[in-house]
């Protein structure tokens, strides 16, 4: 009976140290992937901060020109981001199941949609940049320095849409650490760009509200590139 009764207890703690292995197991996942999504967002509010430190310099109409143009890129996020999270709420689903070619068949939607929202802002921003700086400000100043931003900024728009369907596929298909690097970059590098055309250094011309919108088209046009290489080369893509 003492026998049968350590046994059961052998049972019971290794059936407890199974559950908390586990269970570390999940904790330690789960870590892989937020530290990595949360340093992108960390990343990500970095530019907006330094951008506004940077134009501060400039002066303050630019600095309050740029802050309210960028009320669009934020409607233009909402798009961006629900099509971005239920695209991968779905590309998890079929990458637990090993179905990659429902993924295949997924991601051309997702790009249509995020391209249309993307190509719909960047036309308005192009075309339409006073009109959209109405919206949030009455002062003329203001109104011509956002719509300057804009006008330069615009193609970003349509970058951003296409780069963050790919980055969403690289994050839920367990390479949330290549997708978290290629954001980094990106914003590492709209950072330096934007010191280097907003105040004019390494010879460039200083172009104040215009620079930190080259800056940022740049930076999403690397991101893009990138993005849709990993993906191509991981054969999980279109």
């Amino acid at each position: 009976m003492w026998q049968q009764k350590k046994a059961n207890r052998r049972m019971s703690g290794g059936a407890m140290n199974s559950g908390k292995w586990k269970e570390d197991e999940l904790i330690q996942q789960m870590l892989r992937i937020a530290v990595p999504i949360a340093l992108q967002f960390f990343m990500l509010a970095c530019v907006s901060a330094t951008d506004a430190v940077m134009l501060g310099f400039v002066d303050q109409t630019a600095l309050s020109s740029v802050s309210l143009a960028g009320q669009i890129q934020f409607v233009l996020n909402l798009f961006v981001s629900g099509i971005a999270i239920g695209c991968g709420i779905m590309i998890a689903q079929y990458w637990g199941k090993n179905d990659p070619k429902s993924i295949e068949q997924l991601m051309p939607v997702a790009l249509y949609a995020n391209v249309l929202f993307g190509g719909v802002f960047t036309l308005l921003a192009l075309l339409l940049p006073e009109q959209l700086m109405r919206i949030f400000a009455k002062d003329a100043a203001l109104i011509s320095g956002g719509a300057a931003y804009l006008r330069a900024v615009a193609l970003s728009y349509l970058f951003c849409g296409i780069s963050q369907v790919y980055l969403t596929l690289l994050k839920n298909t367990e390479r949330v650490l290549l997708s978290s690097k290629i954001s980094s970059v990106a914003v590492v590098l709209n950072i330096l760009l934007n010191a280097i055309l907003i105040f004019g250094f390494l010879g460039f011309p200083a172009m104040g509200i215009t620079g930190a919108a080259i800056a940022t088209v740049f930076a999403r046009a690397v991101e893009l590139i990138w993005a849709y290489l990993a993906v191509k080369q991981e054969r999980t893509g279109i």
